[in-house]
């Protein structure tokens, strides 16, 4: 039973999201979501309210959600959290597909989810020769898995990069432009919970995380489209993201069709796009009309236009340059066993 192999408690905390104190941080707010590793978003310090130390694995019985939790962390309503002095990255890795299977039996009917039931529950683990969880083998087999796969997460991104530093924005003539000059603004279309079929096609809504992607869904409309930029209007609002994939787009965000398609330039937009965040608020949301009317800074070449080879050539740099750094990262853990 999983009372025999962790020890299961309520979180420490359980901050209604509505309550938390406002302030860019660096600590993770974890929910029920299925996403994201059940991070929301990141916090400051919350007073009043202690952090559940990292090390663990996160709950929520009733969307029957599980991952691992490395560092300390807050949390939402109704997180259970179970530790082990056994419990590592890697094996923890091992037993979550196990873990979820686990949940998923778990209901909002007479099996509904409780942490009692949580206790009882069973998990199937290879054992060793005393009977006990084999936790040498599951750390061994997902390090060798871990290995093979930043093996070839090296072979796919070395051939991307030509690294030669990231380009300079100084010296670089600036002017302001309006976002309605460098892209066109068409609203979106709210898919509602109960009419959401799960599937594959990214649904935007108005996070700040995870590129703005809310859902994974198969339903369609006339938002559908790729290339484009989302800006929110509601929740986190004035972040932008550019999507090169086909995405649907809720009426809590506003698609951006650059009038140059070029995925460069929609990054380079969609982060200018994102500076001026900090203007608006829950009491001051982007509308249509204030999209149109917000300016933002591009550079300017000689003829005082914006000058988009610049903001493609500096993008392309960026991403050269942050690719090389993930390969150093990679390299190192491959040299190192890590």
């Amino acid at each position: 039973m999983l009372r025999d192999i962790f020890d299961i408690k309520q979180t420490a905390n359980g901050i209604d999201k509505i309550k938390l104190v406002q302030g860019e941080g660096t600590y993770p707010y974890v929910t029920r979501s299925d996403i994201n590793n059940g991070i929301n978003t990141f916090v400051c310090e919350q007073p009043g309210y202690v952090m559940n130390a990292g090390n663990c694995i996160s709950v929520g019985l009733d969307t029957q959600t599980a991952f691992y939790q490395p560092e300390s962390f807050y949390t939402g309503q109704n997180i259970q959290i179970l530790r082990s002095t056994k419990l590592n990255a890697h094996n923890a890795r091992f037993m979550l597909p196990l873990l979820k299977k686990t949940l998923s039996i778990f209901s909002w009917g007479g099996n509904g989810a409780t942490l009692t039931r949580l206790r009882r529950s069973r998990i199937f683990l290879p054992i060793d020769d005393s009977g006990q969880p084999d936790y040498d083998f599951m750390e061994r087999y997902m390090r060798h898995h871990e290995q093979r796969l930043i093996h070839e997460y090296i072979a796919h991104i070395s051939v991307r990069i030509r690294d030669a530093g990231v380009l300079s924005l100084d010296g670089r003539k600036w002017s302001r432009f309006f976002i309605s000059d460098v892209a066109e603004i068409i609203s979106g279309r709210d898919i509602y919970d109960d009419e959401r079929v799960a599937g594959t096609t990214p649904y935007i809504g108005s996070s700040a995380l995870n590129n703005g992607i809310t859902h994974f869904i198969s339903n369609t409309n006339d938002t559908q489209e790729a290339e484009c930029i989302s800006v929110n209007r509601n929740g986190s609002v004035g972040y932008a993201f550019y999507h090169p994939y086909e995405a649907l787009f809720s009426n809590d965000c506003r698609k951006l069709r650059p009038r140059i398609n070029d995925k460069y330039i929609a990054l380079f937009i969609a982060r200018q796009i994102t500076a001026q965040k900090d203007k608006y608020s829950y009491g001051y949301k982007m509308g249509t009309a204030r999209l149109m009317r917000q300016k933002i800074m591009l550079p300017l070449d000689s003829s005082g236009l914006p000058d988009w080879q610049f903001m493609h050539d500096f993008m392309l740099s960026l991403e050269h340059h942050h690719l090389s750094l993930v390969l150093s990262h990679f390299s190192a853990k491959i040299a190192g066993h890590t």
